[in-house]
C-alpha cells in the first residue's frame, strides 16, 4: 500500500510540475509574439506617417526608404507567421485565448501591410508582385501544399515577391470583405496582383504567372 501511495504522490508531483513548466513555456511564447506584434505595428505606423508626409509635399524621394521599410516589415510578419504556425492549437492549454487574439492582431497587421504595399506600388511604380493567400487550417491538405509552393517561390524571388497568408478561419471582418471583393469561394485561393486563382496551383504555373508580372527578372530567364 505504501508503494502505491508513494507512486501516486510522485505521479501527482510530476503532473503539477509539468503543468507549471507548460504554463511558463506558453507565457514565454506569448510574450515573444506580443513583442513581435508590437514591433510590426510600430513599423507600419512609420510607413503610414511617411506616406502622409510625402504625399502632402508631392514628392517621391522617399520611395527607396519606403520600399526598404515595407520589405523589413514583411520579413517580420513572415517570422511571426512561422511562430504562429508552429503552435499546435491542441497543445495550447493555458493561453489559447491570448494566442487567438495575437493571431487576429497579426491578420490585421498583415492586411494593413498589404494595403500599404499596394499604395507604395502605385506611388513608386514598384514591380513587386503581391500575393494574397487564402487558406484554412481545417481539413485543407491542399492549403499545406500550396503554402509549401509559395515558400519555395518566395525563396526564389526574394523581395520581388511578397506573400500575405490569410487564414479564413480567423474572426476578422476584413477577411470577409477581401473574399467578397476578389470572389474567393474556396481554399486554397490566390490573388496575384489583384487577379484571382482558385484551387491549388503547381509551382511551374504559379512561377509563370509571377514572371509575367516581372519582365526581365533573372529567375524567369
Amino acid at each position: 500500500m505504501n508503494i502505491y501511495v508513494k507512486a501516486f504522490l510522485i505521479t501527482v508531483l510530476v503532473f503539477i510540475f509539468g503543468l507549471f513548466v507548460g504554463l511558463n513555456i506558453e507565457r514565454f511564447m506569448l510574450s515573444n509574439l506580443e513583442k513581435r506584434s508590437s514591433s510590426v505595428e510600430s513599423s507600419i505606423r512609420d510607413i503610414e506617417l511617411e506616406l502622409l508626409y510625402f504625399q502632402g509635399l508631392g514628392e517621391k524621394d522617399s520611395c527607396t526608404f519606403l520600399k526598404e521599410v515595407v520589405r523589413k516589415t514583411n520579413n517580420m510578419l513572415d517570422v511571426m507567421a512561422d511562430q504562429l504556425g508552429s503552435y499546435n492549437e491542441n497543445d495550447i492549454l493555458f493561453t489559447s485565448g491570448q494566442i487567438a487574439d495575437v493571431k487576429a492582431t497579426y491578420t490585421s497587421l498583415l492586411i494593413k501591410d498589404w494595403i500599404l504595399q499596394d499604395r507604395i506600388k502605385k506611388e513608386c511604380n514598384s514591380t513587386v508582385v503581391s500575393v494574397l493567400f487564402f487558406y484554412s487550417t481545417k481539413d485543407c491538405d491542399d492549403c499545406v501544399v500550396q503554402g509549401d509552393v509559395l515558400t519555395l517561390l518566395k525563396d526564389m524571388f526574394k523581395d520581388r515577391l511578397m506573400v500575405f497568408p490569410l487564414d479564413v478561419d480567423v474572426d476578422s471582418d476584413m477577411i470577409g470583405i477581401l473574399m467578397s471583393k476578389f470572389g474567393v469561394k474556396s481554399t486554397p485561393s490566390l490573388v496575384v496582383n489583384g487577379r484571382l486563382y482558385s484551387g491549388i496551383m503547381q509551382k511551374d504555373r504559379l512561377k509563370s504567372i509571377i514572371c509575367s508580372e516581372l519582365p526581365g527578372a533573372p529567375e524567369c530567364a
